[in-house]
């Protein structure tokens, strides 16, 4: 496995997070638009059993990682004075070429960085026998977008099997993604951006750690993990299909309700290790997570960075 970095330009609002698990079931649709639904069935081999062939993360500010989820004792913060502990608790973005400076030392370089503000907009839908908005579904309604300001860049971490999807397939299919739309609203215009740059991650070969923090979403392997020296919070996943597969075939476009940690969770290995990625495949024919498409899978995988916690 390999580690990328791609550096994204938004274009227009989002309706839809950019988060890790959502961004690849896009980047599933969009392979099999280029490959077809068998091209995707042979990347998706051995998904569910440990052998994904890419991993993504959420989108953070350039440069930046999210702030790891540990409290403050753990963080060598308690002892520290309550102001200034508010204070770095505002501050959520951490420089990523930091990360291997002990944890309370990375967390007092933590910063506020520009990102995605979240605005209110009213949409309307046009009956066209009247050729006006009404009641019920034609009434006007207020969405959610996000935002970004001018000159936002974003990085997405990646890992992946060169051997089944190389770097320049995967620019290519987060390309599509860009030029077609990202999540919610992408016929209206939506979820547009640019794949900027790719670069080969710095730290793709990694000294054994005992510690490391997700950069998505994760459902963890317990067998990897000792449980007693993670910090995590729970998010959950209401997942729907999309593409073709949002119609239905008579069964809705619903997914079942997903639990994961969520980004930013802390692992303690139960061997000190190096992995690029960290998790499980989520669904297959095996253990289905759709009435639609039993074949469905959910990236329940996070790329790791490892981090250094004091005892």
């Amino acid at each position: 496995m390999k580690a990328l970095k791609f550096t994204l330009r938004p274009l227009t609002p989002f309706g839809t997070p950019l988060a890790g698990d959502t961004l690849f079931g896009q980047l599933c649709w969009a392979l099999a638009l280029r490959r077809g639904s068998a091209g995707l069935d042979d990347l998706l081999y051995g998904y569910v059993d440990g052998q994904p062939f890419a991993v993504l993360s959420d989108a953070f500010p350039a440069g930046l990682l999210p702030r790891p989820t540990v409290p403050d004792s753990v963080a060598g913060l308690a002892a520290a004075d309550p102001r200034e502990r508010k204070a770095l608790r505002r501050r959520q973005w951490l420089p990523a070429d930091q990360a291997a400076l002990p944890l309370h030392a990375w967390l007092h370089s933590a910063v506020e960085a520009a990102q995605g503000v979240a605005v209110v907009r009213t949409q309307n839908t046009i009956n066209r026998l009247t050729g006006t908005t009404g009641r019920g579904a034609f009434a006007p309604r207020q969405v959610e977008q996000i935002e970004f300001p001018p000159g936002t860049v974003l990085d997405v971490h990646a890992v992946h099997d060169p051997e089944r999807l190389t770097a320049a397939a995967l620019h290519e299919a987060l390309s599509d993604i860009g030029a077609s739309g990202f999540g919610r609203d992408a016929s209206t215009g939506l979820g547009k951006f640019d794949v900027i740059a790719m670069d080969a991650a710095a730290d793709a070969a990694r000294t054994p750690a005992a510690h490391a923090m997700t950069l998505a979403p994760c459902a963890f392997d317990p067998e990897a993990i000792d449980p007693d020296g993670c910090w995590w919070l729970p998010v959950t996943r209401f997942g729907r299909h999309g593409g073709t597969a949002a119609l239905g075939g008579g069964g809705g476009p619903f997914k079942r309700p997903l639990m994961l940690a969520r980004t930013g969770a802390v692992l303690r290995w139960q061997q000190p290790c190096g992995d690029l990625f960290h998790g499980q495949g989520i669904g297959g024919t095996g253990r289905p997570l759709s009435g639609v498409m039993p074949a469905t899978v959910h990236q329940g995988y996070a790329p790791v960075v490892s981090i250094r916690l004091e005892s």
